[in-house]
């Protein structure tokens, strides 16, 4: 931290749903990370008012603004909202940097309270180059979101070396200086308990599985992983069922139209839905594999928390799954069903002596991944931005 006056930053939680999954993760740690790090500045929350504790604040310069989320929980009144009345409120608390999540920003507002700074986070440029994986309407308007908020940002976050490359070869941004903070994982991965026989039978698991955990939804590939499970030996079927941990996410029909052509393994399959910390952490501990097999990461949380919590990883090539796995990850190929067969196949029959060697150096690994580490490289960001905008303000001058 510098000696300069405290920054008054807002962070903007409204698009975030309440059930936290992906760039709700994200936010949950980064916000305990910049509680952890940063006691100097003072921080709004723009939260929706049915939410209002389910983003663990508790540091006495961090603020929970509610927002109503009889109004907001409708998609395109918050776009409205966030237009229209966010720029003004902004503008009253008199804030200095306006950090937002998502993709998107209120534009109106470099009218309305022009000297604030814009901080902007880019997860992955998946809606340009993976146009496939994502609902029409919603692909084109982050496209356009991505476009707009590139060359008005005065800082871009993003979670991956990788994400970075991938950046200016689909937008314009006006500060190219990209910080890049990886996520973190939580403490109870590396230390928490494995899942009792209750929390199985809450899930109707039955005896030893792989685990996936994420959103169903085309880029997560689990069609494929269904598809290279249904290779294994049936005495591998027989022994490790496949639990699958998620909600339904979208253009998601494939993953059950895939089991209907595997009807030998149909029982095998077990979809739990949305599970919350308190099980989902134990459920992966005791799990024998971790699989996650995406065709493309941001980042790919899922693979550091399976480090973090002892067990094999299975996951894929390319993309920052390669980069955060950093060699200690059973990869294969994702559009190659037989690598996935055999990915697994590994994960699940190494002997003892190198599977625990493998597991100890993969969580060993996954220490470095922290979101102390994330809060501070975002505080970076924010004095970052609010340097760019003086000295382009400055020029102007």
């Amino acid at each position: 931290m510098t000696n300069k006056a405290p920054l008054r930053i807002a962070i903007d939680l409204t698009a975030t749903p309440r059930s936290k999954t992906g760039i709700g993760r994200y936010m949950l740690g980064l916000l305990k990370g910049l509680q952890a790090v940063d006691k100097v500045n003072e921080y709004y929350l723009f939260t929706q008012d049915d939410d209002l504790d389910g983003f663990g604040v508790f540091a006495p310069n961090f603020h929970v603004v509610p927002c109503n989320s009889k109004i907001l929980r409708k998609q395109y009144i918050r776009i409205l909202w966030e237009q229209v009345v966010f720029p003004w409120r902004l503008r009253k608390l008199n804030i200095d940097v306006l950090h937002c999540p998502n993709f998107t920003m209120p534009y109106p507002v470099r009218l309305v309270h022009p000297k604030m700074a814009v901080v902007g986070t880019f997860h992955d440029m998946t809606y340009f180059f993976l146009p496939e994986y994502h609902v029409g309407w919603k692909r084109e308007f982050f496209k356009a979101y991505i476009k707009l908020t590139a060359p008005r940002a005065d800082k871009i976050i993003t979670i991956s070396k990788n994400s970075a490359n991938d950046i200016p070869k689909y937008c314009k941004p006006k500060n190219k200086d990209f910080a890049i903070t990886y996520m973190g994982v939580k403490e109870t991965f590396f230390e928490g308990e494995l899942a009792t026989d209750d929390v199985l039978a809450k899930y109707k698991i039955e005896g030893d599985y792989i685990i996936y955990v994420g959103t169903l939804e085309p880029r997560k590939n689990i069609p494929a992983l269904i598809a290279g499970y249904s290779m294994l030996d049936k005495e591998l079927h027989d022994k490790y069922k496949l639990v699958i941990v998620g909600k339904k996410g979208w253009l998601y029909d494939e993953i059950y139209e895939t089991i209907q052509k595997n009807p030998d393994i149909k029982d095998n399959i077990i979809f739990t839905g949305y599970v919350d910390d308190e099980d989902m952490i134990p459920l992966i501990k005791r799990a024998r594999a971790l699989a996650y097999v995406s065709h493309y990461e941001g980042f790919g949380i899922p693979v550091i928390e399976g480090m973090a919590a002892g067990v094999r990883v299975v996951t894929s090539y390319g993309s920052s799954l390669e980069e955060v796995s950093g060699g200690n990850a059973i990869l294969c190929e994702p559009s190659n069903v037989d690598t996935i067969k055999s990915a697994l196949n590994k994960a699940l029959t190494e002997s003892p002596e190198v599977a625990n060697e493998a597991i100890a150096k993969a969580k060993e690994h996954a220490r470095i991944f922290n979101w102390e580490a994330c809060g501070e490289g975002s505080v970076k960001a924010y004095e970052d931005a609010v340097s760019f905008r003086e000295s382009r303000k400055s020029k102007q001058n």
